[in-house]
């Protein structure tokens, strides 16, 4: 059962487990994802707006109408979208700053890519993070902190095979580090802000309590 942290008859938002694909895809060949079963529970068509990476946990917000996703996505990139996250960095001491560089897409095209990020906790081996993306480009948390070799713990694509096996190894660590734990969006039918807030799935908790 996908929890549900928000809905009315434009739109739902739910919490995403954690290794599951948030929408089909090209790449994979498993016929599970979030979108149809979120479908089948609320007998409702869906519209995807966003999406996270399999490993991702947290916030996704899908449409139930043409015009909301039409609106939705005139107003993604804007200040009237903010999408925060949770995630632990392979640094320590890390202070308050912003990644504001282009990343490459699958076709080879340069975009801009805005990041910016604050300390929620200096741990002992590394730095609990709140992020806020500005841009949704792929694994762009991941590829910022990976260029400036700050890696996302837990990253098995961009990340380091012995940092993340310390980590699988002594803090029972099973999947990527991050989590889409706060988002607040403008219902443009509704006509109003929304804020949706989403705790830690309870694997990623139970690491940080060993690692606190």
């Amino acid at each position: 059962m996908i929890e549900i942290l928000f809905e009315d008859e434009y739109c739902i938002v739910v919490n995403k487990p954690p290794n599951v694909l948030t929408v089909p895809s090209k790449e994979s060949t498993e016929k599970t994802n979030l979108m149809f079963t979120l479908r089948d529970q609320i007998d409702s068509y869906l519209y995807p707006i966003h999406r996270l990476d399999r490993q991702t946990s947290g916030i996704v917000l899908f449409g139930k109408t043409k015009e909301f996703v039409r609106k939705m996505k005139e107003i993604w990139n804007t200040d009237q979208v903010e999408k925060y996250y949770t995630t632990i960095v392979e640094y320590i001491n890390l202070e308050a700053d912003e990644y504001n560089f282009e990343l490459k897409s699958e076709k080879g095209i340069f975009q801009e890519a805005r990041t910016s990020f604050r300390p929620l906790k200096h741990l002992k081996t590394c730095t609990l993070l709140e992020v806020q993306i500005f841009t949704g480009r792929r694994h762009q948390i991941r590829r910022h902190f990976g260029r400036r070799m700050r890696n996302v713990i837990g990253d098995r694509n961009y990340g380091k095979k012995r940092i993340n096996d310390y980590y699988r190894d002594n803090f029972g660590l099973q999947r990527l580090f991050l989590h889409s734990h706060k988002f607040r969006f403008y219902h443009p039918i509704a006509d109003k802000f929304i804020l949706i807030e989403c705790p830690l799935y309870e694997d990623l908790q139970l690491v940080l309590d060993k690692l606190e």
